[in-house]
């Protein structure tokens, strides 16, 4: 079986679902045929800063998972292949975002992120759900289902 992912078009907002073995083949919208980006997909957490982090997080149209971490947190280390594993899993459905506490606390501040692994559910750009210590995959899952 081919997996796949739902992309959402930035032109109509009509979701479409890419086999992810056709994803560099340049897809476009069934419904408006405008091509859709592949920046759009991403099947491994993407690095967020202080930089990016409302133009990774905020403006998506599908739900983010973000993961705070950081290097020194051994249940962040245990948790780091289950967020590659979502994000791999919910390509196109839900963007994983992960990040460091210590390089980007500005980010870590504003949304006061006192304990790690801290997990932010996003939705439309608000949070809607967090969690805080290490959740195993199926936990999770059970979060991100309001997210799609």
């Amino acid at each position: 079986m081919v997996k796949s992912a739902i992309v959402v078009c930035e032109n109509c907002g009509t979701k479409n679902r890419i086999p992810l073995d056709r994803i560099d083949h340049k897809p476009l919208c069934g419904s408006c045929k405008t091509p859709l980006i592949r920046e759009q997909i991403h099947t491994a957490p993407v690095v967020g800063t202080d930089q990016n982090f409302d133009r990774e997080v905020l403006t998506p149209r599908q739900g983010v998972l973000v993961n705070f971490w950081a290097p020194w947190c051994g249940h962040c280390k245990a948790m780091a292949p289950v967020m590659e594993g979502l994000a791999k899993a919910y390509a196109g459905r839900v963007k994983v975002v992960t990040i460091n506490v210590d390089e980007n606390a500005s980010t870590s501040s504003r949304f006061r992120v006192m304990s790690l692994p801290s997990l932010l559910f996003f939705k439309a750009g608000k949070v809607v759900d967090s969690t805080v210590g290490a959740l195993s995959r199926a936990e999770i899952e059970t979060r991100l289902k309001p997210l799609f």
